[in-house]
């Protein structure tokens, strides 16, 4: 479990930690439960946030999901959360339909 929030989580630690681990344990990706998280805009460090902070809800989810793919050295999550409710209610749906 981890988060795409560069302030608070390694993601690219996550994937090099999962990697090696498969490789000395001769595990497949399928053996190993990835999950993350996208985290809304106003819990980033502006510098480090995986999307422009201009983007459509929707971008954002995208966007991050996408930094946590490269992050994670995969080309699948397993489960992909909401971290936190999105400040306003229609943004919140917006979030999880995507």
């Amino acid at each position: 479990d981890t988060a795409c929030q560069p302030r608070h989580y390694n993601e690219a630690g996550v994937g090099d930690g999962w990697t090696k681990a498969a490789r000395e344990l001769n595990l497949r990706r399928e053996d190993i439960w990835i999950q993350t998280k996208y985290t809304a805009i106003n819990a980033h460090d502006p510098i480090s946030r995986p999307y422009p902070g201009d983007a459509m809800h929707e971008d954002r989810v995208r966007a991050s999901l996408q930094h946590s793919l490269e992050m994670l050295q995969t080309n699948y999550i397993d489960s992909l959360l909401m971290h936190a409710p999105e400040a306003e209610w229609d943004d919140h749906w917006k979030v999880w339909r995507t």
